[in-house]
């Protein structure tokens, strides 16, 4: 099942026998946008590290076209492959078992799990070292391959120019901000697998923001908000000693 998210409305079809995506904005989707930009700079200035409001509306058409794609496979992360965009209407194809938060909540295997998460550490990394950011980097905009082997990224409107501390924590946090409602265990797994994908790109631990942030913007995300405050309050290896 896909993650219905604030900008689109998403259905599946089947066009000419092959099974695909349909993603319509919403009516409130400008809103959300420019919303979510003033926040992240209110948020970027009250931590002390003002960043520049992501650059949102005409970069998204950008940002989802053939170009951007394939310049992303060149780096290492997979799309979704686009068969329409319009200015209202996107469609690509459909990617087997829908998107990783929807594994990680199904799936019973612990080593599935921390690889799968491993993987999203990875691309997001190589997103950095590219110069560039998700932003919206929550696991619900990673599709699941039907072998559980693979990973491919969609929503790919908010990806921006930056290399700055902030966004780079950003991209980290709500990854984990949005697994943050999950079983101990489950969050852990993915928790420690995003860490070991990360840093074997990165060559250093999680952004030192990255705590910080996922908890602020964590109820956000949370449908189970006591487990999210469980894993909030427990220690992992990575709450101290972050570098940047």
């Amino acid at each position: 099942m896909y993650f219905v998210n604030w900008q689109r409305d998403v259905k599946i079809d089947i066009r000419n026998g092959q099974k695909i995506v349909l993603k319509s904005n919403k009516k409130s989707k400008t809103f959300h946008e420019y919303l979510l930009a003033l926040s992240y700079t209110l948020v970027s200035v009250a931590l002390g590290h003002p960043d520049p409001p992501p650059i949102v509306g005409e970069r998204e058409k950008e940002n989802e076209g053939d170009s951007m794609r394939r310049h992303l496979r060149k780096i290492g992360i997979r799309t979704p492959k686009l068969i329409s965009l319009s200015k209202s209407l996107l469609v690509e194809e459909y990617i087997g078992r829908g998107d990783l938060y929807r594994a990680f909540l199904v799936l019973d295997d612990t080593h599935i799990i921390s690889s799968l998460a491993a993987k999203a550490g990875i691309m997001t990394a190589s997103l950095h070292i590219d110069g560039k950011v998700f932003l919206d980097n929550k696991s619900q905009n990673y599709l699941v391959a039907d072998s559980y082997g693979s990973l491919y990224r969609t929503d790919l409107g908010f990806i921006q120019r930056k290399t700055s501390v902030f966004s780079q924590s950003m991209d980290v946090a709500t990854f984990l901000a949005s697994t943050l409602d999950l079983s101990l265990l489950r969050y852990s797994s993915i928790e420690n697998g995003f860490h070991q994908g990360y840093s074997s790109i990165i060559k250093h631990g999680f952004p030192y923001l990255s705590i910080i942030l996922r908890n602020i913007i964590a109820p956000g995300f949370a449908s189970n908000h006591r487990l999210m405050l469980k894993n909030m309050f427990t220690d992992s290896k990575f709450r101290c000693g972050l570098i940047n």
